[in-house]
């Protein structure tokens, strides 16, 4: 399939697939898979390694996923930004897969973590969050997938108003007051989070969005680090690509807290200021 040129439909036209065709994805396809995200340079500062991980020779399983044959991989080292550089690498390369007409799917929890590790070489100094199917879906759904997109809510989004700021956290922005910063607070929003807990919060300012992390209990472990701040990561690929196809130019930066009052459990993560 050719890569689709429009970087926002890409975003909101990808879902997570747990049901593949159980064929083998072409190698030239797998090679520019790779060649596209070794060239990725995370804006936190901290270099994501990938690999392509096969079911048979790597002993890999997910109860959740069904006729996979490949795995995309990534790990990286124990280190200040290495979640929010993680989701912001693995999320492009998710994208860049969707364009290319493959399937994908976020997973964590629901694998065999010790042989996806295995298969990783990972390092004591190292972490690997998640990993993800690389196939073509399948015609239809399996009935667990269909059992799981109902229980995960996999569609559903929080309300706008509820996600995004105006200047602090107590005023709700309006899709209608959110100007250019629309689009781009639309491609926020629909990212894919971890159980779908949707963890960003956003203060708009004048010329920046500024990235909060709402903890949830429970979703920062040792096997995966702080999941939720790879979450963040992911929003800012989002946010990124969406930009850059609205023309917006700016870079992210975590010297721009606007200090103004958090609610209990947020915490300031980075902001994105325009150019």
């Amino acid at each position: 399939m050719a890569r689709d040129n429009d970087p926002i439909q890409t975003i909101r036209h990808r879902r997570s697939v747990r049901t593949y065709d159980g064929k083998l994805v072409a190698q030239d396809l797998l090679d520019k898979v790779m060649s596209y995200a070794s060239g990725i340079q995370s804006p936190f500062g901290v270099r994501v390694q990938f690999k392509l991980l096969d079911v048979e020779r790597d002993h890999l399983s997910s109860p959740v996923i069904t006729g996979a044959r490949t795995y995309l991989g990534a790990k990286v080292a124990r280190q200040a930004g290495a979640e929010e550089s993680f989701g912001y690498a693995f999320e492009n390369v998710v994208l860049f897969a969707t364009e290319l007409g493959l399937g994908t799917v976020w997973l964590a929890a629901t694998i065999d973590r010790k042989a996806f590790e295995a298969a990783m070489d990972l390092a004591p100094d190292e972490v690997m969050p998640a990993v993800s199917p690389l196939g073509h879906a399948s015609d239809k759904m399996s009935l667990r997938e269909k059992a799981m997109r109902k229980a995960l809510k996999a569609d559903d989004r929080l309300p706008f108003g509820e996600l995004f700021f105006a200047g602090d956290f107590t005023h709700p922005l309006a899709p209608e007051a959110a100007g250019a910063w629309r689009p781009v607070l639309e491609a926020v929003r629909v990212a894919p989070s971890a159980t779908n807990k949707q963890p960003w919060r956003v203060v708009v300012t004048d010329g920046a969005l500024h990235l909060y992390e709402q903890h949830t209990k429970g979703y920062a472990k040792d096997a995966t680090g702080d999941i939720q701040k790879v979450d963040l990561g992911i929003a800012a690929c989002h946010l990124e690509r969406a930009a850059a196809a609205e023309g917006i130019r700016g870079t992210f930066t975590r010297d721009a807290n606007p200090q103004v009052n958090i609610p209990e459990g947020c915490e300031y993560l980075f902001s994105f200021v325009r150019e």
